[in-house]
């Protein structure tokens, strides 16, 4: 499949999330970029369908287009989200609420500490005073990724591979545009969670996301730091 292509089907996800706001990657029950793709809900790795390989090109296209993010966000997976949430998404991310701190261990305040002050970082180069290895500077990022600290996105590297790289959301959102969302961090989660009901119409929208009651206690495996985080967040 060639990127003519997938015209059609890239233009059919941009209509959706245009009129829902956001959309998920994969899933095998609401709509999302893979069953739009495929024409049909795809259960399972999406990689394996017969549309795997459409599915993939639209994908990489859709990062590519100035109206979408993808962000890890509802329900933990991958989530286009549309331009007018933008200012949403950036004022929860940059809000240090409760949600986002607790349990937060050394090693990924460390890391925050490091995106905060370079704007973006690859998460496969470790600085080297990190005080541990890549291994852990990943994981670390992918934390701070799963608390919305922190936007972290695929990028291609000059060997055509893919590498994680990780960017404070000031850097991003001065990099894109993003104007100020002038209302509360609450209001913004209850302007993305309305975007969420078009999806699951009746449900508590709520729970799908990193800041509802059913994932608000999240606690690292590792020692916390929660003191120095909720310093951090008073700080900036």
């Amino acid at each position: 499949m060639t990127e003519r292509d997938a015209h059609i089907p890239l233009a059919r996800v941009r209509r959706e999330l245009q009129r829902k706001g956001l959309l998920p990657f994969a899933d095998p029950v609401v709509p999302s970029l893979a069953s739009i793709v495929a024409g049909t809900p795809v259960a399972g790795s999406w990689w394996g369908h017969p549309a795997g390989r459409q599915i993939y090109l639209v994908g990489e296209l859709i990062d590519l287009d100035p109206d979408t993010v993808v962000v890890k966000l509802w329900r933990g997976k991958l989530t286009l989200l549309h331009r007018r949430l933008w200012p949403a998404l950036v004022r929860i991310g940059r809000a240090r609420s409760t949600w986002q701190t607790t349990g937060l261990d050394d090693r990924s305040t460390w890391a925050w500490e490091h995106v905060e002050r370079e704007g973006a970082v690859r998460a496969d180069q470790p600085p080297p005073d990190f005080p541990a290895g890549a291994a852990e500077f990943r994981g670390a990022i992918r934390d701070l990724d799963q608390r919305l600290l922190l936007r972290a996105h695929s990028v291609h590297t000059k060997s055509g591979a893919h590498a994680l790289e990780a960017q404070s959301w000031t850097s991003w959102s001065d990099l894109v545009g993003v104007p100020r969302f002038s209302g509360s961090a609450q209001s913004a989660q209850l302007l993305i969670e309305r975007a969420a009901d078009r999806l699951t119409p009746g449900a508590d929208s709520r729970s799908d996301f990193p800041w509802g009651p059913s994932r608000s206690t999240v606690r690292s495996s590792r020692p916390s730091n929660s003191h120095r985080a909720v310093r951090i967040g008073r700080e900036r």
